[in-house]
């Protein structure tokens, strides 16, 4: 199995959640951490979707930044990309990028260490026509290029990928695969897992059937008898809780309503990654934890937490966000001077809207 650096994981996990089911004692506590920002708007990148954003390190002195993503503004949209690292472009940020592929509504990338040991990205995308998942492999080059695969479409073996929204991924840290996560067909929370090849198919991915993601419903819809439902994007992530274990974090909103829920699974030595032990759904505590989009979460100041959840609020373009600390969730509080008409995105204490405005530009804030 390969394992990515400890160092390099602290800046890419993206998730959030508790390792047990919140009870009526859970307590809540302040944000310990607080807000900057905004930035001034990423030059060139306009967009009227939920953008995505990750780390992404480039080779020969190029360093660790950050890559924003997004999908170009009309019915299907070319997806774009600018990044910023230290060693290349004077720290600026660079010329607007093209990853192979339209879609029809927000991408998702990701970064990875493939293995041959290459810096490397996965960007995962809707189709605009027959809503499938389509995804491109990226391998960061010493001259500030990123060189994509074509892009592939998930195999006619993960059934139900056609998808309204757009997919999300995550890398888990204690294995060498990758978790696609999606609203599924009858609007279940379903996900797949992809591991890369090794030689000359280290670019490639092989695909484990798709699951849902079980037990109780958090819907009271017919087709929602066996599993949790969603309106919107889930969102992916990981909290480490010992040298080689973590727990995953899955995050949805409620088919009806604006609740915001969420399971665990282990990600260890003893996981079975074609068939994933996922816990009930918890509904996310606190007066005000509801949104209208798919919500996004990190974890900050090291991988062990705490985690940050954000989201946008069900009326008005405010975002919200709550921290996790243990079990302790924070009070539902808004982030200073944000607002958005579409789900945010988060990478580490970084995140990343959309303004609603007609050009819609891409705003960061820092949470630190």
């Amino acid at each position: 199995m390969l394992r990515r650096p400890m160092a390099r994981l602290a800046t890419a996990v993206t998730a959030a959640g508790v390792v047990t089911a919140l009870g009526a004692a859970t307590a809540v506590a302040a944000p310990a951490l607080s807000w900057s920002g905004p930035s001034a708007p990423i030059p060139g990148a306009f967009t009227n979707s939920s953008p995505a954003i990750s780390s992404v390190t480039f080779p020969a002195g190029g360093g660790q930044g950050t890559i924003v993503a997004w999908r170009g503004r009309g019915r299907a949209g070319h997806i774009f990309y600018k990044y910023k690292v230290p060693g290349l472009n004077g720290g600026r940020w660079s010329t607007v990028g093209d990853i192979p592929g339209v879609t029809s509504s927000a991408p998702a990338i990701h970064s990875y260490v493939d293995p041959l040991g290459n810096d490397a990205l996965i960007a995962v995308w809707t189709g605009p026509f027959d809503h499938h998942i389509f995804y491109s492999q990226g391998e960061t080059q010493s001259n500030g290029t990123i060189n994509w695969t074509g892009a592939t479409a998930l195999p006619p073996s993960v059934a139900y990928t056609p998808t309204v929204t757009g997919p999300t991924a995550w890398f888990p840290n204690n294995a060498n695969v990758v978790v696609v996560a999606w609203r599924a067909p009858y609007d279940h929370v379903r996900y797949s897992v992809g591991t890369p090849g090794f030689g000359k198919t280290a670019r490639n991915f092989t695909w484990s059937a798709s699951a849902v993601v079980p037990n109780p419903p958090t819907s009271s819809k017919v087709h929602c008898v066996v599993a949790p439902c969603t309106s919107a994007t889930p969102a992916l992530a990981e909290v480490q809780t010992s040298a080689n274990t973590g727990t995953m974090y899955i995050f949805w909103k409620a088919l009806v309503g604006d609740a915001i829920f969420y399971s665990t699974a282990t990600d260890g030595p003893s996981t079975n990654w074609n068939h994933l032990a996922w816990s009930d759904p918890t509904q996310v505590p606190g007066v005000g934890a509801a949104t209208s989009d798919g919500p996004a979460a990190s974890v900050v100041g090291g991988l062990f937490g705490p985690l940050l959840l954000v989201y946008k609020g069900p009326g008005g373009l405010h975002v919200r966000f709550q921290t996790l600390t243990g079990t302790t969730w924070s009070p539902v509080a808004f982030v200073p001077t944000t607002s958005t008409a579409v789900g945010p995105a988060l990478n580490g204490g970084t995140l990343a809207t959309t303004t609603p405005t007609l050009a819609g530009n891409i705003i960061l804030h820092f949470f630190s």
